[in-house]
């Protein structure tokens, strides 16, 4: 087969959704022809949705000394540098593009991503409306601006923007069908029973159940559906609330007349930055007996117990969100050094190699080696009230610790929040949870440095 033919059986694959068939058709083209542009360029762009990124920036840049102005192998290149934290590379390789292609909408987009991730939200706010001018109807850019929107503090506008995050999430998916109207602004007060319901992670489920709070009291009737694993707590803070699994939810619901996604509540309560002063001091409730149970066995040593959690873990696809929001255990050696702090490790995943390398470092880290950090979640609460204060990356541990009330540290570097609900408040504290407080600035951009200043924290 010749090499032209052989490109357009590539390509034809690639069209068909054989990734791996187009893949293999390319490195049989490159075996002969290393300098094949096309080849290089379909091989990378498949690398990089499969999410081998540092191969996607190994053939886009072999590609782009055969064709350096191609903007299309730039913006991936880009995409690519951007998935591993590369920042300025990135935006260098994006500005690249659009010198060549100024009107892509995509490339627009990405770049405003890649402006918010270097804290640059005004800038990545003006990219995505380009992008959005070329394309209005871009439901990826529009939820990006609406994150940038959260970060700066444009609320009402950002949770209407925040409204495509169906079609615009990086998983995209659609809202739950119900046969009853949404809630809306007008139905405040007319005796109507609300199904609030689920769409998100854990984490996010705690964060936007918080505005359950303020359904209840404002005296409206509903129905909160929750992960299962956070039933007992909810049901333990709130016995008046009518709360439900997922598995129950569809016979409660049933008896509903109205619906709303939880995140969507944002919209109607979270307006502007004065409304945040409503969020609950605590949504969540441990277990009493088990948190005393801790206690009492994890204080029988001597000191301030902190419970730290250090780490997200993500599919490849989202390596991003690992690296923007993990910290390496061993930034935490230096705490748990410090005379009278003992620290327990709250961190759910399988992170033995890395404790046993902080163990040979020196460090010390207690553990209560038969509670499931994962799936009891229960146990976990339990495990966070007994702690003294936690400390910790963002994960479901720093929305754990806030709902339940705990002191918490929230650490993420150069005064760069890793999400929108971790931008600081006037005050230099989270919004959504009045327990955390934010552990960050713009020189702090070491995880050793910026646990260095948690530790002064604790001090103080």
């Amino acid at each position: 087969m010749s090499g032209d033919a052989a490109m357009r059986e590539a390509a034809r694959l690639y069209g068909a959704g054989d990734l791996r068939g187009a893949l293999l058709a390319c490195e049989r083209i490159l075996a002969g022809e290393p300098r094949h542009f096309y080849a290089l360029h379909l091989a990378a762009s498949i690398a990089l949705q499969e999410g081998r990124h540092e191969d996607c920036v190994r053939l886009a840049s072999l590609a782009l000394e055969i064709q350096p102005g191609h903007a299309e192998v730039l913006s991936n290149r880009g995409a690519a540098l951007r998935a591993m934290c590369r920042f300025d590379e990135a935006l260098a390789d994006y500005d690249a593009a659009l010198a060549v292609a100024p009107r892509a909408p995509s490339t627009l987009s990405n770049r405003g991503v890649t402006l918010a991730a270097l804290g640059r939200h005004r800038e990545a706010l003006r990219s995505y409306d380009a992008a959005l001018q070329l394309q209005p109807e871009f439901p990826r850019a529009r939820l990006n601006r609406a994150l940038s929107r959260l970060m700066v503090g444009e609320f009402r506008d950002a949770w209407h923007d925040y409204e495509s995050r169906w079609a615009g999430g990086e998983t995209p998916t659609s809202a739950r069908p119900f046969r009853v109207p949404e809630f809306t602004e007008r139905d405040w007060g007319r005796g109507h029973r609300t199904a609030l319901w689920t769409e998100q992670g854990l984490g996010d489920q705690v964060l936007f159940a918080s505005l359950a709070t303020e359904f209840a009291a404002r005296g409206e009737r509903f129905v909160l559906e929750v992960d299962a694993r956070l039933l007992a707590a909810f049901k333990r803070a709130h016995p008046d609330w009518e709360v439900v699994s997922r598995e129950q939810a569809e016979s409660a619901f049933a008896t509903c007349d109205r619906h709303l996604a939880l995140a969507s509540a944002g919209r109607l309560l979270r307006t502007d930055a004065a409304s945040f002063s409503r969020q609950p001091r605590a949504l969540l409730a441990a277990d009493p007996v088990r948190a005393a149970g801790y206690r009492e066995r994890l204080h029988a040593a001597p000191g301030s117990l902190v419970g730290i959690s250090w780490r997200t873990f993500q599919p490849r696809l989202r390596t991003y969100y690992e690296l923007t929001k993990s910290a390496p255990l061993a930034a935490f050696l230096e705490l748990s050094n410090t005379p009278g702090v003992r620290l327990l490790d709250l961190q759910y995943g399988d992170t033995a190699a890395e404790r046993e390398a902080f163990a040979r470092a020196g460090g010390r880290l207690e553990r209560l080696e038969e509670l499931d950090l994962f799936n009891d979640i229960d146990g976990l609460l339990a495990a966070i009230a007994a702690c003294d204060v936690v400390v910790t990356t963002s994960n479901v541990t720093a929305h754990l610790a806030g709902a339940i009330g705990k002191r918490t540290l929230l650490v993420y570097l150069a005064a760069r929040p890793p999400f929108h609900y971790w931008a600081p408040d006037a005050a230099g504290r989270g919004r959504w949870y009045p327990s955390v407080e934010l552990v960050t600035g713009p020189g702090l951009d070491t995880w050793p440095a910026v646990l260095q200043r948690a530790a002064q924290m604790l001090d103080a």
